[in-house]
């Protein structure tokens, strides 16, 4: 059947045409806002009159039909009859055009009883079996359940990935967000001939401690002052801490060498070799040298070490449980890091201000963020310390505040408003 990658208008008047940016319930940090705002440019999927997108409102085994073919750009048959195979089908209903074709072209074929239930909810397995038939892929069977094909393929091509326990569940009813999604990875995916990248639309990430910023998932948290770290939580299993993941969990660690010495890639790379007996590889990440530590040991899944433009060292540390969801954490965290990127741009004094508070209590970068402002004033020094080596009190009149830094851990140990020494 002619394929034509234009969208068509429907009679439905379940919907009508709202922009996508405009939804109030699907905010550009939504998950699925790229997809929703694709298959509404489209005029695939419309809104609500009340300004609204409803992405967790089910979808009906009707409306899935329609969204199905006309993202897949199948040119509907309006004469076709099919549809009146179907007991609980007239030719009456909205969706009968597109049933009908669904029928011709063997996507549908209903149930035992001789009905297709138009108004029941469609689950994840027949979401995708209607789309890869739309699609007119064709499909290995290498025998299992019924919709084991589909999900293989959805697997395979990365449309519909597995859910944060590690499993599919075919059962799952799809709302409006997950049809969006579905349709539109496999749009891309034809487009580009390969599978759908998982990190493609996720949001960019600061993390000054350690001056990088990257791609995090959606669903995870992230915490950027004093040791970086991106995380999700197995809380099906009531992980409450980023730290020691629970079996479906993971954490990304991050921290950062200052390396005062001006030692070279190799050089730094070599020390962390000489501390290690498990298997590495030095290459490049995004354009930096780095060095990737394969552990494999447990739940420390691996560290990466790069060497980036000011010359520091950032190491990167995977931490992830050993459940079902422990292969595809693995495969997030490669998609992370391939996406870091060394953040060097000017900062506001605010924003200076901001980022010497995140560095508070962190070892080796005390120097390095106070870099960041130019007029320090040292005011006052504590030559003994606190069982450690001489700390310095430093005045910076522009932004006002004064910073309590240790030398031989170069460390700032706290920030006063004020010039002050009263800590």
């Amino acid at each position: 059947m002619k394929k034509l990658f234009v969208a068509l208008l429907t009679s439905s008047i379940l919907f009508v045409p709202f922009a996508g940016a405009d939804f109030s319930d699907v905010s550009s940090s939504h998950a699925n806002s790229a997809a929703v705002d694709s298959l509404v440019d489209q005029d695939i999927l419309l809104g609500y009159d009340d300004g609204t997108f409803r992405p967790e409102q089910a979808v009906t085994r009707g409306e899935a039909v329609k969204i199905m073919l006309l993202g897949m750009g199948v040119e509907v048959d309006e004469e076709s009859i099919a549809g009146l195979l179907f007991e609980d089908v007239t030719d009456e209903d909205w969706f009968f055009s597109y049933v009908s074709t669904a029928v011709s072209m063997g996507i549908l074929k209903g149930y035992d009883d001789g009905t297709f239930r138009p108004h029941q909810t469609v689950n994840r397995a027949e979401a995708n079996k209607m789309l890869t038939l739309s699609a007119e892929v064709e499909i290995e069977d290498n025998g299992g359940e019924w919709f084991t094909p589909y999900e293989d393929y959805a697997m395979t091509w990365n449309l519909d990935p597995v859910q944060t326990d590690g499993l599919w569940h075919p059962e799952e009813e799809m709302s409006r967000a997950n049809i969006s999604e579905l349709v539109y990875r496999m749009q891309n995916v034809q487009t580009s001939g390969i599978a759908f990248e998982e990190s493609t639309n996720w949001q960019r990430r600061q993390f000054p401690t350690i001056s990088m910023s990257m791609k995090v998932p959606f669903g995870w948290g992230t915490k950027s002052d004093g040791v970086g770290a991106a995380w999700l939580l197995d809380e099906g299993n009531g992980q409450l801490s980023l730290l020691s993941p629970y079996v479906n969990g993971g954490t990304l660690l991050m921290t950062r060498y200052s390396n005062y010495e001006g030692d070279d890639s190799t050089t730094l790379f070599n020390k962390v070799r000489s501390g290690t007996s498990v298997s590495n590889s030095q290459g490049t990440i995004n354009g930096y040298p780095s060095l990737t530590v394969y552990t494999d040991d447990g739940e420390n899944f691996r560290d990466w070490y790069l060497y980036v433009d000011n010359g520091s060292l950032v190491h990167l540390q995977g931490l992830r449980g050993e459940g079902h969801y422990g292969p595809y954490l693995e495969e997030l965290f490669e998609e992370i890091i391939n996406s870091v990127s060394f953040d060097d741009s000017d900062l506001t004094l605010e924003e200076s201000v901001e980022s010497l508070r995140s560095a508070i209590q962190v070892d080796g970068i005390g120097t390095e963020m106070m870099d960041l402002l130019s007029d320090w004033d040292l005011i006052e020094t504590d030559a003994l310390g606190v069982g450690t080596g001489p700390v310095d009190y430093f005045y910076s009149p522009s932004a006002n505040i004064t910073v309590k830094y240790e030398r031989s851990f170069d460390v700032i140990l706290d920030i006063q408003d004020g010039e002050t020494t009263a800590f």
